[in-house]
């Protein structure tokens, strides 16, 4: 950590200095590049984050020509999607992508859009429109005991604009392939200087894909895919000390989507939160809480056997924190939380599964000298689970078996040396948690002609050991910053969908189960780089190789768990970009080699190759005044159509948008 920081620690206001309500404008002109609060609550630079982290700003996205924020995740290096369609993209942080990939913690302005349901992020939900994004920080390996459970991968944390301190107007329109429609509006509101309000809604609708169905995935025709959302925050200063916001956000949508057995099937989403903050400067630090709650509700159209699914979640979350410095050397935040989440029984009705969950967690950044910190932090969760309702005849569990507690301890610890004012050193060790999702833990449960799905109680959280070490070097003269790291990651008590079964009397049941470990090392490389602000331009390359120990009943990928052979040993991700006054060309590349997927096979998954592949995502934007922008992008642009996955080929997009502020 730098000395400016011990500085601004002294001087800096409190309430500006730790809140989520920080002015992040004010602090980019006086760090000269974009920061961040998340990790120990204070503005830092990201080499001085410990932590192995990119922030991607709002002119990246704006320049990336992508629709929506997995679009622009995938330019990252390090990332790895799984296109499955126009509106279904899979993404996670350092391989181990799959269907429904769960080991990535989403976090949008600090409330979770993680699904607890079946555990993963549906990102056509989110309401969030891409004008009002700020940023997207994306922070890679375990992170639970600094966000909380299900950051075993990273950790995506989008922060939009502040309507107390930023003044966001704009409105657009985009057409294109796959006729392809979209309008997005995000208009603030000041009354006085003490409220802002920011309101912001979306529509789009698509025809998805029209490349074929491979047949082992194919549960019935692709439907017309659309998304409405709608988000208004609110920011209250009711003095110096002490800033209010609320939220309220509604979204519905309709996707066809690749589930996690790899079948292609449509799900319709409605989607409702709440959420209220507080935060105020005392003479105990800075003092703040979090309450919200999450509506989840999903219908899906029938199955293989002419069965929908009916799940409705909801979760409430209520967060505490006290964040202080002692002196000008140390920070430390202490803070609770209490979670409360349920999920009905589907498509057997009448039951339901819960959990009741308190952490406790610390955090202590120390800044032992002007160039040297470290940070440490630790969580305990406790959580009690349940299920209520009936059950079928013949069912292998009783209510009963779901009176279990599971404690989970997370940590992170990351020192950071400032070697020089151009190179830091950072050595992190860290462990992650992932819950088994509520459809594992027994809200899934089918009848089938000759066995029956069903959850378990007994399944334990999956954990995520890593062990890393980074370097940034700042090459002044040619403004260039190269980055490295290297991780080992160990990751115990996989999880797999069909990873055992029970003989019943009558029936055969097949149950979700901890299926093994996996082993897992790599290197990132990064070169970033810009010329009289004209010119700018990236390269990632991404070395791993993971080495999977599963049990005999779900080797050969009849659990659907594969992680060895579904990661890419070679990802390159590079980008290049030129602006004037009034014109911006950028191209994006990704490059990797030949990996396999999983597609369904009878009962259980099997591999087919997938071969190596190059795709070019590029735009192109006008300036024609200083309130109208034009702009033409494109994405998968070196084939009309494309293998990139075990599912049916991406195709070649090209999208038209106008831009209007006032």
């Amino acid at each position: 950590m730098s000395g400016l920081l011990a500085i601004l620690l002294m001087v800096w206001p409190p309430c500006l200095l730790w809140s989520q309500s920080v002015d992040y404008g004010a602090l980019e002109q006086l760090f000269k590049e974009p920061v961040t609060t998340s990790v120990n609550g204070s503005p830092q630079r990201v080499s001085d984050v410990p932590a192995t982290m990119e922030i991607i700003t709002a002119e990246d996205i704006r320049r990336s020509g992508a629709k929506d924020i997995p679009g622009v995740l995938r330019h990252v290096g390090g990332i790895d999607t799984l296109e499955w369609g126009n509106d279904d993209i899979d993404v996670s942080i350092r391989g181990y992508d799959q269907a429904y990939s769960s080991r990535l913690l989403v976090l949008l302005d600090g409330r979770q859009v993680y699904a607890d349901d079946y555990g993963y992020t549906p990102w056509s939900t989110l309401p969030v429109e891409m004008s009002a994004i700020r940023q997207i920080e994306i922070i890679k390996g375990p992170n639970s005991a600094l966000f909380g459970f299900n950051a075993a991968g990273g950790v995506i944390n989008i922060i939009t604009y502040n309507p107390l301190y930023d003044k966001v107007n704009t409105a657009s329109a985009t057409g294109g392939t796959q006729d392809l429609g979209e309008g997005s509006l995000v208009t603030t509101v000041s009354l006085g200087r003490r409220v802002g309000v920011r309101i912001s809604a979306g529509d789009n609708y698509n025809a998805d894909f029209s490349t074929p169905i491979p047949l082992s995935a194919y549960l019935g025709p692709r439907q017309q895919q659309y998304s409405e959302r709608g988000d208004i925050d609110a920011v209250v200063r009711l003095n110096e000390n002490v800033q209010l916001s609320f939220e309220g956000s509604e979204s519905i949508s309709q996707q066809n989507e690749v589930f996690p057995a790899y079948q292609i099937d449509e799900n319709q989403y409605h989607i409702f939160s709440l959420k209220a903050q507080v935060e105020a400067e005392s003479r105990m630090g800075l003092l703040g809480g979090t309450l919200y709650t999450n509506w989840l509700g999903v219908t899906s159209s029938p199955g293989e056997y002419g069965q929908s699914f009916y799940p409705r979640n909801r979760v409430t979350v209520a967060q505490a924190k006290d964040v202080f410095g002692i002196g000008p050397h140390h920070i430390v935040r202490v803070s609770g939380e209490y979670r409360y989440n349920t999920e009905n029984t589907t498509p057997v009705s009448g039951g339901s599964i819960f959990y009741n969950a308190f952490a406790l967690s610390g955090m202590w950044d120390w800044i032992i000298t002007p160039t040297v910190s470290l940070t440490n932090a630790l969580r305990i969760d406790r959580l009690a689970l349940g299920r209520d309702g009936p059950v079928p005849a013949d069912y292998p569990f009783s209510n009963s078996d779901w009176n279990r507690k599971i404690t989970e301890l997370t940590f992170n610890s990351g020192l950071v040396w400032k070697a020089r004012k151009s190179d830091s050193i950072r050595l992190m060790i860290s462990r992650g948690a992932q819950l088994p999702s509520l459809v594992l833990s027994g809200a899934y449960l089918q009848e089938q002609p000759y066995y029956e799905v069903t959850g378990s109680p007994y399944l334990h959280p999956s954990v995520l050991t890593n062990y890393e070490i980074g370097w940034d070097h700042l090459m002044f003269r040619t403004h260039m910053l190269i980055r490295g790291s290297a991780f080992d990651q160990a990751s115990a008590s996989l999880i797999s969908v069909d990873g055992g079964a029970i003989v019943a009397p009558t029936k055969i049941y097949i149950e979700p189960a901890n299926v093994g470990s996996s082993d897992a090392r790599g290197i990132e490389l990064g070169l970033r780089g810009e010329r009289l602000k004209n010119y700018r331009w990236t390269l990632d390359y991404r070395p791993e190789w993971i080495t999977d120990h599963l049990i005999p009943f779900v080797q050969n990928t009849a659990g659907y768990v594969d992680y060895q052979h579904t990661t890419p040993v070679h990802l390159v991700k590079a980008s290049a970009g030129w602006s004037s006054k009034k014109w911006e060309v950028d191209g994006y590349l990704h490059y990797q080699t030949q990996m396999h997927g999983l597609q369904a096979s009878g009962q259980g998954g099997s591999l087919v190759s997938i071969p190596a592949y190059l795709s070019l995502d590029g735009r192109i934007g006008y300036t024609v005044s200083n309130r109208f922008t034009l702009a033409v992008s494109g994405q998968n642009l070196t084939h009309a159509t494309q293998v990139q996955t075990s599912g049916p080929a991406v195709e070649r997009r090209i999208l038209g948008t106008v831009s209007f502020h006032f």
